[in-house]
């Protein structure tokens, strides 16, 4: 799966020019918590996110009145209090790679840019998104966790068995095992023999660790 399939295209975004208050009245209008920022409509420049206006934003505690808060908001520019350089990805990329950058640099989200234009925003919420899609978690079916050795063909003789039982695979992951000489198997599957289909895995000497 790439990021054009989960990113949001044509994102709302803002001028570089822009006041602070439409920044907030577009995030408060559209219920996000990222605004790409151009500079005339046309380059990225930068990233505004909810904290970025937070941090930003006149003290609860202030003396000002609502009149002033809303004057100064109305003169602060994007540009001043905007994430200049962000990190962003291309449509193209595979979901992993844009889910390795969100982690490893610990942001919210990421601009996609094709040939140096803006084509969507892909963000923390639609990486979680893709995981449960690939992991069939909203679907019907079984979870079972098999402890396997970590070694070619083991997983093919996993699927034979349940070949036998008509169990249909709806994902297969993998995830690492405290032992390096194994791996841990994790299948969602659907069948009308789920109790004969653990009794079988077990049977058959494999190492069940979890089943629904």
């Amino acid at each position: 799966m790439n990021v054009a399939k989960r990113m949001k295209r044509n994102p709302v975004f803002v001028d570089e020019g822009d006041s602070m208050k439409k920044a907030m009245d577009l995030l408060k209008e559209h219920q996000i918590r990222h605004l790409p920022v151009l500079k005339d409509g046309e380059r990225l420049v930068g990233i505004l996110s909810e904290q970025d206006i937070k941090q930003a934003s006149p003290s609860p505690a202030t003396a000002l009145e609502i009149r002033e808060i809303y004057y100064l908001l109305d003169k602060v520019k994007v540009k001043q209090i905007m994430t200049r350089r962000p990190y962003t990805v291309s449509s193209s990329a595979p979901i992993e790679e844009a889910a390795l950058i969100i982690r490893e640099k610990k942001i919210g989200c990421l601009p996609v840019v094709d040939d140096g234009k803006l084509v969507g925003i892909l963000t923390e919420t639609d990486i979680i998104d893709s995981f449960i899609e690939a992991m069939g978690v909203n679907g019907p079916g079984y979870r079972i966790e098999i402890a396997l050795a970590n070694r070619p063909g083991m997983l093919f003789e996993v699927l034979k068995l349940l070949k036998d039982f008509d169990a249909n695979i709806v994902s297969v992951a993998t995830a690492p095992h405290e032992d390096p000489t194994k791996i841990i198997n994790i299948l969602r599957i659907e069948t009308r023999n789920y109790k004969l289909v653990k009794a079988a895995i077990r049977k058959s000497g494999f190492e069940l660790l979890s089943a629904d």
